[in-house]
């Protein structure tokens, strides 16, 4: 069950909130479980947006967040800049009392902005390297959009012909077609733009679907990497093997790991470390915080704080009440730009019951960041961990 609504937050994370209404069973197993008083509500991996309105509100919040996050990094939430010119990258600390001044804050991200910009442009450096080269007539499609950053952080991306809803950084992924959620594929629709290799998660499909596109001579890769630090290395050479790029992924992968070992050193040095608690919160009254096992855990503490959940005993996610709220009592939330912006921005957030009670609630200490570049682990994780890093090391200055 756990990795059921593990692989939901994923998705969603990824910008899979706008799928048709036809599978949906989400909020009917959330209401289900409640209704039996268990204490982490199920969440599909197939969730779909409830009605065409919904799916309207949903393409304006990704252009809406896109533009407003001024956050570099993002995973990738991993999600890493064009980011400068979209806004999108840098974290933002939605709401502190105690914060340093906004211009300060500009600056900063402003700055992240620009040093990130360097690393994407590091990273493409490095694509195709050593005489490799993707073999011509590669015709890619890719599913999830931490492995589509992925194939641009190769240089690969003249081969990519379509993509899932979720692929949408770089800004100019959004020009591919459009397949839809990735959980909800269409063989059709996919055979029409020719492809001879698609790439995904373990939440691509449906099954028959990938049986269908192998039936046709279609190269199909499924990736399943850890939730943790070492996913985006798992991604990253999995995706070069199957363009023929071994050498240029490794390139990449040790960029990376060079990357994400100084800024956690940096962070190692954060004394004393707040508490964070993730809050996972979409439309519909999903309202989820993530304890032991979860990607989230990884990230908060390789950025110097301490995973409030987890240090709790909440294992993988946990209904989000006012009991767990007191019992995690964290020094900051963290949340996810949709999330926060589907109730109402911070003082929506500061209306659900219990949240005051806190630590971080009595200082309405909120960062929040693209949901992508924050939980997507991909090729920028080390610089949302930068980010998520510099803010935490602000509230301990307090």
């Amino acid at each position: 069950m756990l990795a059921l609504i593990a692989a939901f937050v994923l998705l969603t994370a990824c910008g899979g909130d706008d799928e048709p209404q036809s599978i949906n069973p989400a909020q009917q197993v959330q209401a289900q479980q409640q209704e039996q008083q268990t204490s982490a509500p199920a969440v599909s991996a197939e969730l779909q947006a409830e009605t065409e309105q919904q799916q309207t509100v949903t393409t304006q919040e990704q252009a809406e967040a896109e533009q407003s996050s001024v956050q570099q990094q993002q995973s990738a939430d991993p999600e890493q800049a064009q980011q400068a010119q979209t806004a999108g990258q840098t974290a933002q600390a939605a709401v502190t009392q105690q914060s340093a001044e906004p211009a300060e804050e500009q600056a900063q991200q402003q700055q992240t902005a620009q040093v990130q910009t360097q690393d994407q442009e590091t990273q493409a450096s490095t694509g195709q390297t050593d005489g490799e080269t993707v073999p011509q007539g590669t015709r890619l499609i890719s599913l999830f959009g931490d492995l589509t950053e992925i194939v641009y952080a190769l240089g690969a991306q003249e081969f990519l012909v379509g993509r899932d809803t979720s692929s949408i950084y770089p800004r100019e992924v959004e020009e591919l077609i459009n397949l839809g959620f990735a959980g909800a594929l269409n063989a059709e629709a996919i055979l029409a733009l020719e492809p001879t290799l698609v790439i995904g998660t373990a939440m691509a499909g449906p099954p028959a679907v990938l049986d269908q596109l192998r039936a046709a001579g279609v190269t199909v890769v499924i990736i399943d990497p850890p939730a943790d630090l070492g996913a985006p290395p798992v991604k990253i050479r999995a995706v070069g093997d199957a363009l023929g790029i071994p050498k240029t992924a490794e390139a990449l992968i040790q960029d990376f790991e060079q990357r994400l070992s100084s800024i956690m050193a940096e962070a190692a040095e954060i004394d004393p470390q707040p508490s964070v608690l993730l809050l996972y919160i979409r439309r519909g009254g999903v309202q989820l915080v993530s304890g032991e096992g979860n990607a989230a855990q990884a990230l908060i503490e390789a950025a110097g704080g301490i995973d409030a959940g987890a240090a709790a005993g909440i294992e993988g996610w946990q209904a989000l009440t006012p009991e767990a709220l007191v019992a995690t009592n964290p020094d900051v939330y963290l949340v996810m730009d949709r999330g926060l912006d589907a109730i109402g921005g911070p003082d929506g957030l500061f209306e659900i019951s219990g949240m005051t009670e806190t630590e971080a609630g009595r200082h309405r200490r909120v960062i929040s960041m693209p949901d992508l570049y924050l939980l997507g682990f991909g090729p920028r994780l080390p610089e949302a961990i930068a980010d998520l890093s510099n803010y935490l090391r602000a509230i301990g200055d307090e």
